[in-house]
Formats: C-alpha cells, structure tokens, sequence
C-alpha cells in the first residue's frame, strides 16, 4: 500500500468516488461525511493524509486543520467549492500542505497527492534521523559515565570543550579507549548538534583519495571526475568533522589541514575558488605525536594548532572500578537482540573482567561481552564463558605474578594469537585492536 488517506466530504457521490479512485492507486482510502466522524476515524487510525472539504454539516474544515497541524500529524489537502484567496490563505496558515478548488479535475488531486506522499515519507525519514542522532547522544554519554575520577574529569573537559564551538580538539588514546565516544559526545553535546557529525580514517585511504575526500574535486580535475563534488570540510559545515589516526597524515596534506585551521577556507581539487566553512575539527591519535614531529613525520605547527584543547581518553586498566557499569551496559544492549535469553555475571566472573590488563580497552571488554552473550545459552555466566587468556585459570593470580604490564600485554597478545592460528585478522578482532597495531605490537615482540 503506497499510504492512508481519509476523505472527508458530504457529498456522498464525491465522496465514494475519491474512496473508489485512491483504492484503485493502492491506498487505503477510508472517508467520513462530517468533522466528528473525522476525528473519530484520525483518533482510531494513523493517517498518512487527508482530503479536507472546508464546507461540512457540522463545522467548517477550518476548525479541524488547526486540530491537527502538529508535525507528527497527517499532511492536509483542503478542498473547497468558494476559492477565495483569504479562505486559502487561512488554510496554508494553519498548517495545510497545499489546496484545490473544487470542482477539481482527478489528476491534478492526484500529483498533489503524490506530492504530499513524498513530503510525508521525507519527514518520516528526518524524525528517524533526528531520533538515530538521540540515541546515539545518549549511548556516547553512557558509556563514559564512571565513578572514578578520571571519568569524572573526562566528562567535565568534555562539557568545556563542548561549549566553546569552534574550538580545535586533539583526543588522545591508546587503541579501543573509546576515542570516538569523545568526539561524539563532544558533537551532540554542543551548540552543533543539529549539524552534521562526519567521520574519516586518515590511516584508510592514501594521501591522494585523502585529499578528495577532504576538499573535493571539480568537474574535470582529473581522469573520472565527471562532475563536481563537494569535500568533506563543506559537506560538515556548521557541525563536527573528526580526522582520526590523524597521525598518518602525509606532511603534504598536514599543510593543506593547516591552511584550513589558520582561515577556515577550503579550495576543490582543481578549482580557484575559495570557500568558507564554519566546522569544528576534532583529530584523535594513538601515537606520540612528539616523537612524530622529531621523526619528521608530523608538522609542529599542526600539532599546535589542533592541540588548542587535549582530551586524554585513559586505558580501561586505568579505572578497573569502572569495568562493572561498562560490563553490565554492553551485556544489556547484546540481551536486546534476545529478548527471551537472560544472563548476568557471576561474582567470581566480574572479578576477572576487573582484574584482567585489557590491551584492547573498552573495545575488547565489548567483543568479550558479546561473545559470551551470543555462546551462553542463558544463566549466569561464568569466568570460562569470557574465555579470556590467561584470566581466573587457576595459575598465579595476576596480583602475585609481579610482573610488568607491557609483559602482561604482551603475553596475551601471543597467548591469542598463537590461539588463532596465526591470524591476523582474527588476534585484532578479539583484542579489540586495529591491525595496523598489533603488526606494530607483534614486530616489537619479534614476530612476523
């Protein structure tokens, strides 16, 4: 069915002919004869339009528009047989989508119908939109909600920097912290909420792809670029772009970023003209960007620029007092999906979620948690339901090993990957890290 139409007209030959029409265009067509059969029929069903006649028995069709002129109410076509402007007028002031005069001829109704139809369907997509951008406000939100204190000041650098709405921000973080969490929070937290939130991986794509993404390109610019296309600098205007790994930025891009920074105008690949953009650049790293600049890899100037507001999101090891309320949301939110299943951590389970060294931060405590979900048929689940390597296996507790945390890590790592055959792909997925950090982990242990 293409929607629901209600027709409220007295004339009983009109009438039926608009129910036996829109029928036969495959809506469901229903139809009342005065405004209190109307209201009856918008209170029992949801109506995706009506036809509204200004002339009834018991009213005009005026005093039912104003009734239902709210955006999560029907669109309105009102109808009349006295086309006066001012009556018209009236009508589009209280909310009506469009109008005709009747007598009408069936098919101009209907492109205005089809109009309508489209309209209707667009704000539907906008409200789920808007209702997608809420939810993940609040699921970025929850999950840096903690009861230490460095989650506590995290939050109130976060609300600072959110405030001040272009200022640049560097988020900092080893792999899996939950950097992007930050830059989300710091996005829906501020006076940009309305406007756009885009994301690139400067690590994903070579410096040239890079560039064209973030600037652009003009119609013939190069071999392919068939038309114009807008970078991502314009299509975040008056909101948030976040350049993560920005520490993989090619140094001749850097002086192109920091030409933006310093004057906020960007020129398309192959263009002259410069356009100005009102965006807030946020940029994440998990490398030492000092070690960078003295390498020659990194641009001081940049660093500088982007680094007007740091954040450091902190290891999960750093706040193991957090685990439970991270634990318990992660499980809550994979239960979702099964709604008849119902689990819970055992006492000794959690003790070995807040004792285990988590390389792969709050991104492998996720992986463990939905791993155990989608294994545990439902129950309590145990500390051989984590399968974490090396956690409450009856060896030597980790408080009594002694033992470094670059040597935990590093033992779990190989401990993994040697459980994964070798496989790359899978070790970064259960750790939680991205590959380009465990080959870098895996050359410093002597591996190939």
């Amino acid at each position: 069915m293409r929607g629901r139409i209600l027709i409220v007209e007295d004339e009983e030959m009109l009438r039926e002919s608009l129910v036996d029409f829109f029928q036969q265009e495959n809506y469901i067509a229903l139809s009342s004869a005065t405004l209190s059969e109307a209201r009856r029929e918008i209170h029992r069903h949801d109506f995706d339009l009506v036809i509204l006649d200004m002339k009834l028995p018991d009213g005009s069709g005026l005093d039912l528009l104003a009734e239902i002129s709210d955006p999560q109410s029907p669109l309105v076509i009102v109808a009349t047989a006295f086309p006066e402007v001012q009556t018209a007028v009236k009508a589009l002031k209280l909310g009506a989508f469009d109008y005709i005069n009747k007598p009408f001829d069936l098919d101009e109704l209907q492109l205005i119908v089809e109009r309508a139809m489209d309209t209707r369907q667009l704000r539907g997509e906008v409200n789920s939109f808007r209702q997608r951008e809420k939810q993940r406000n609040k699921r970025s939100w929850t999950r840096l909600e903690g009861e230490s204190n460095i989650l506590r000041k995290m939050r109130q650098e976060i609300l600072l920097v959110a405030k001040a709405g272009t200022t640049t921000t560097l988020v900092f973080g080893e792999s899996g912290v939950g950097k992007e969490l930050v830059v989300e929070a710091i996005h829906y937290q501020s006076a940009r909420h309305e406007g756009p939130l885009l994301k690139i991986n400067c690590a994903a794509l070579p410096a040239t792809l890079l560039e064209n993404e973030l600037f652009g390109h003009e119609k013939g610019a190069y071999t392919g670029a068939i038309s114009r296309q807008k970078g991502l600098f314009e299509l975040a205007d008056h909101g948030t772009l976040f350049l993560d790994e920005i520490a993989e930025m090619e140094p001749g891009l850097q002086a192109k970023l920091l030409r933006v920074l310093e004057d906020m105008t960007v020129t398309r690949i192959g263009g002259q003209q410069l356009i100005h953009v009102d965006v807030r650049i946020v940029a994440a790293t998990n490398r030492n960007l000092q070690e960078r600049i003295e390498a020659g890899l990194f641009r001081e100037d940049l660093y500088y620029r982007l680094n007007v507001f740091p954040i450091q999101v902190p290891p999960l090891r750093e706040h193991p007092e957090d685990i439970p309320l991270l634990a318990n949301l992660f499980l809550k939110e994979f239960l979702l999906h099964s709604p008849d299943k119902r689990c819970e951590f055992s006492s000794t389970a959690m003790e070995c979620l807040r004792k285990h060294q988590w390389p792969g931060n709050v991104r492998e405590l996720k992986n463990v948690i939905e791993r155990a979900t989608l294994l545990h048929s439902g129950g309590t689940i145990s500390p051989e339901d984590l399968a974490l390597v090396g956690c409450c296996s009856g060896a030597k507790a980790a408080t009594e090993e002694m033992v470094p945390l670059s040597e935990v890590e590093k033992n779990h790592i190989l401990a993994v990957y040697k459980k994964t055959d070798y496989n790359k792909t899978r070790t970064a997925d259960i750790l939680g890290i991205n590959r380009l950090t465990l080959r870098r982990k895996l050359k410093e242990y002597g591996e190939s």
